[in-house]
């Protein structure tokens, strides 16, 4: 798996370079930096971008935990209780395509300023892919799974945890993979909009922004932004292959 992530690497190195020379020769100027000069830039700025980087990190891996802890019961609970789910999905429904920037006035006005909003803008894009996917799949758990295991005394606590949770926990996970790309949106936006009196260590979208007139060093953060997804994505992925072991068994590149 590093070696596929490598190769594509080196891809989208090869690629972005080639679209640097090509604009610059179009354009007569530079306009896109180089692989090179944005590696050297990023040298020059290592321990701030650092900063930004951990800062990043660890807002996007507490809201990915929070949206995971409060829309994985819900959409469980929606998804295989029926009353729920004829009373909340059409609510869901409603709520789900809702963007959470357009609602950055009133949260400001609910959260202040603080970190608070920053961390509430990317759990509510992350909070309703879990629920919607988890919903989605507590529908669909096998009948005859849950009589069996009903049949033996579980009570509903058991069939949750022994049934519904094991059935639906893949498409969870696939689905948080999936939206690790929203949730890094969300966060740049937060940190951008949420974060312009703050110093370019506050977050790689504070740093992109900070650097704006110098392509070179923003670029960096953008690439540092990248990474992050990359690394959540991972993440993600190889908690799939611990947690749900029997989903990779006789399947094309399991273990």
């Amino acid at each position: 798996m590093i070696l596929r992530y490598l190769v594509a690497m080196v891809v989208i190195t090869a690629v972005w370079a080639g679209v640097s020379w090509l604009l610059e020769v179009v354009r007569g100027r530079q306009i896109l930096p180089a692989p090179w000069d944005t590696a050297i830039a990023a040298g020059e700025t290592l321990s701030v971008l650092a900063t930004a980087f951990g800062t990043s990190a660890l807002r996007f891996l507490i809201a990915l935990a929070v949206a995971f802890a409060l829309g994985l019961p819900l959409g469980l609970a929606v998804g295989f209780e029926r009353k729920l789910d004829r009373y909340l999905s059409p609510l869901i429904y409603l709520l789900y395509p809702m963007p959470p920037v357009a609602l950055l006035l009133f949260l400001y006005l609910a959260f202040g300023l603080g970190e608070v909003v920053r961390l509430v803008v990317v759990v509510m894009a992350l909070f309703f892919q879990v629920v919607v996917a988890a919903q989605g799949a507590a529908k669909y758990v096998v009948p005859s799974h849950i009589t069996a295991v009903r049949s033996a005394g579980a009570t509903r606590w058991q069939i949750y945890r022994h049934v519904v949770l094991p059935a639906t926990l893949p498409s969870v996970l696939t689905a948080a993979r999936v939206s690790v790309g929203l949730g890094i949106t969300m966060l740049y936006i937060a940190e951008t909009k949420l974060g312009v009196l703050l110093g370019p260590g506050a977050g790689l979208g504070r740093f992109i922004e900070y650097y704006t007139f110098r392509g070179d060093i923003a670029l960096a953060g953008v690439v540092g932004l990248a990474l992050l997804g990359l690394l959540f994505y991972v993440v993600l992925e190889l908690l799939e292959r611990v947690l749900c072991r029997w989903k990779f068994v006789g399947a094309r590149g399991g273990t």
